[in-house]
C-alpha cells in the first residue's frame, strides 16, 4: 500500500525551492536525479480508466518497471509493481499477484492493451525523517504529452517509507502554508489524459 501527498501544480521556482527546504524537510540521505519515461495503457474498452485504476510501463534510467496502481481512501493506494520490458510481460506477472482484485486480474491476465498518453521527467528524490518518520520527497519536473499535445509538468511528492501518516500530512501542511500551494488531487495520468481531451 502506498501513502503519498502530492503537492501542485507548481512553478519550477517554487518544486526548486521545496525540494531543497531542509528546514521544513530534514534530509536523511543523498539527493540523486532519476531520468523517467512513462506510457499509460489502458484496454481498448477503457477497463482501468472506469475503474481510476492506473496501469503503466516506465523507464527509469536503464531499469524497465511495470506499474499497477488503484485508488483507495484519503491518502494510501494500492500500488503493484514489477520488472518488465514490455506491457504484455509486466501485465502477466502483476496478474498472478495476490493482492489484485480479481476483476482486474482477469483483465490484466488476457488483455490487449493500448498507449494512452504519457509523461517524460526528471525525479530528484531524497529522504527526510523528522522525528520516527522517514519519508521519500520526490521532485518531478518535465512534460505531460497526448499525442501532439505536450504541457509542462512541475510537482512535489512525498511518500511515507516508515511511521506515522499524521507526520507526513503534517509537513505537507507546513509547505502549503510556507509556499501558497495546495494539495494536487489528479495525477500524472489524470492530467494527460485531460490535455487530449482540450478542444483545438
Amino acid at each position: 500500500m502506498e501513502i503519498e501527498i502530492k503537492l501542485g501544480p507548481l512553478t519550477m521556482q517554487q518544486t526548486g525551492d521545496i525540494f531543497c527546504d531542509i528546514k521544513r524537510l530534514p534530509v536523511n540521505g543523498p539527493a540523486r536525479a532519476i531520468k523517467m519515461q512513462t506510457t499509460y495503457f489502458d484496454t481498448p474498452e477503457g477497463f482501468f480508466r472506469q475503474r481510476r485504476q492506473t496501469l503503466r510501463l516506465r523507464q527509469e534510467d536503464d531499469r524497465p518497471v511495470c506499474t499497477f496502481k488503484s485508488a483507495t481512501t484519503g491518502i494510501s493506494r494500492l500500488e503493484l509493481e514489477c520488472e518488465a520490458a514490455t506491457i504484455e510481460e509486466g501485465a502477466a506477472i502483476l496478474a498472478l499477484h495476490p493482492d489484485m482484485p480479481e476483476e482486474t486480474r482477469q483483465a490484466l491476465a488476457g488483455g490487449t492493451f493500448v498507449p494512452t498518453c504519457g509523461a517524460k521527467f526528471t525525479r530528484q528524490t531524497r529522504l527526510c525523517k523528522v522525528g520516527d518518520t522517514t519519508f521519500e520527497l520526490c521532485a518531478d519536473m518535465g512534460r505531460l504529452f497526448n499525442g501532439r499535445r505536450t504541457q509542462q509538468m512541475h510537482e512535489v511528492e512525498l511518500e511515507l517509507a516508515e511511521g506515522d501518516p499524521a507526520v507526513l500530512e503534517a509537513v505537507a501542511r507546513q509547505l502549503m502554508e510556507a509556499y501558497g500551494v495546495t494539495l494536487c488531487h489528479k495525477s500524472k495520468q489524470q492530467r494527460a489524459v485531460e490535455l487530449g481531451e482540450v478542444s483545438p
